[in-house]
Parts: structure tokens; sequence; C-alpha cells
């Protein structure tokens, strides 16, 4: 009985369990392509046992990633009223990504993608109709979904992903970072290009023993590191 608890603990201690948090920009072609890598690569891995992951999209924005996503446009960064009206369109995508957040995960996740394809690929206007139009097409309750993305409690959880990304020094969208339960004190800070490769590549450093990698650059927070 004792060797059996012995196994199943040791089995228990195998599973390695990682925390991931994507953030993106809500009407952003990168953001939307990382999105659709990170399900690929998570998707390619769920019949291994031996891992769980906890995964999250948080969509973060601010003057800098703003900056980021206008060059990235070839938009004129100096532009003021182009800058907040870009800024007020995503703060507001944002919304919608919460709210429908609201009515489950998956729906939620569907929701992000859809908006994020009618509008990079599709080169759809951003309206009021369009966000109808998606969250019909993501199975939400529509009449809940504005409700919701009016309300007090969607723009409080919203501030809250601002501090998450805040808290960990995210200065550009797409940004992934993971935690692995091998290591509770360092992180993994992905920028700019999130793909498969990349990411069969940090999980290949999932023990978090990057220090001494020339690949690795510290960042303001001790407990977080940038992969290159």
């Amino acid at each position: 009985m004792h060797t059996n608890n012995q196994t199943l603990q040791n089995s228990k201690d195998a599973i390695k369990h990682f925390d991931l948090y994507l953030f993106v920009n809500p009407i952003g072609l990168k953001c939307y392509h990382s999105e659709q890598e990170v399900l690929r690569y998570i998707e390619s891995i769920a019949d291994n046992k031996n891992v769980k992951i906890h995964f999250r999209f948080l969509t973060f924005h601010n003057f800098n990633t703003v900056s980021f996503y206008m060059r990235r446009m070839d938009l004129p960064v100096n532009d003021l009223q182009l800058r907040n009206q870009v800024y007020q369109t995503i703060y507001d995508a944002s919304l919608a990504y919460k709210a429908a957040l609201m009515q489950g995960k998956k729906r939620g996740r569907n929701f992000l993608l859809l908006l994020q394809k009618e509008l990079t690929v599709n080169l759809a206007l951003y309206s009021d109709q369009l966000l109808k139009k998606i969250a019909k097409g993501a199975n939400l309750d529509v009449e809940m979904f504005f409700e919701d993305k009016d309300s007090d409690f969607v723009k409080s959880s919203y501030d809250a992903d601002q501090r998450i990304g805040q808290e960990m020094n995210i200065k550009q969208t797409p940004s992934l970072v993971i935690f692995g339960n091998d290591n509770q004190q360092f992180g993994i800070l992905l920028e700019e290009i999130i793909n498969f490769e990349r990411l069969e590549e940090a999980f290949n450093h999932s023990d978090l023993k990057l220090t001494q990698s020339n690949n690795i650059l510290p960042v303001s927070k001790n407990y977080l590191q940038i992969l290159k």
C-alpha cells in the first residue's frame, strides 16, 4: 500500500502545470495569428497527460502598445485625433471581449477571433452592428452581451487585466507570459513573434533555468525574464 501511494504521489509530482497569459490587441492581425498559434500548440499537446496548461487571452493597451500598433499599420503616430480613435476602438473592443467572456470562456475566445478576423481579414468597419453580427456568430445572447458590455463589472474586469499587464511589464502586443510549477520565481516572456515554433522552444525551457542563456534578457520584475 505504501508503494502504491508513493507511486501515485510520484505520478502527481511528474505532472507539469503551466499558466499562460497572452496579452493581445483585440483589433490586431498579428495578435489574431498569435492566438491561433497558441491554440494550435495547446491542441497539439492535449494528449500529453504529464502537461496541464491553463491559459488566458487578455486584452491590454496603453500609449506604447497603441504606438506599436499604429507603426505596424503604417499609421501616422503623431496624428492625435487618429490615435484617440484607435485607442477608443481598442478600449471598446476590449469591453466587448470581456462581455463575451461572461457567457463562457470558449464563446468569449471565439468572439475575439471572429472580431479580429472581420476587422483584419475582411476589413470590416468597427461598429455596434458588427459586434451584434459577431455575437450571433459566437452563439451569444446578444441582448445580454450588450448589457454586460456597458456594466461596471465588465469595466472593472477590464481594469484588472490592465493591472496584470502592468505588473508583468508588458510593453507591446502580442506578448505571452508563461509560468511553470517548476519555478515560482521566474517566468518567460515572449514578445512580437509568437508562433508554434517559439512555443516549442519556450516549453523546452519549461524548467525555466534560463539565467545563463544568452537568449534571455532581464526586465524590471525580478520574477520575469524575456525570451528573445
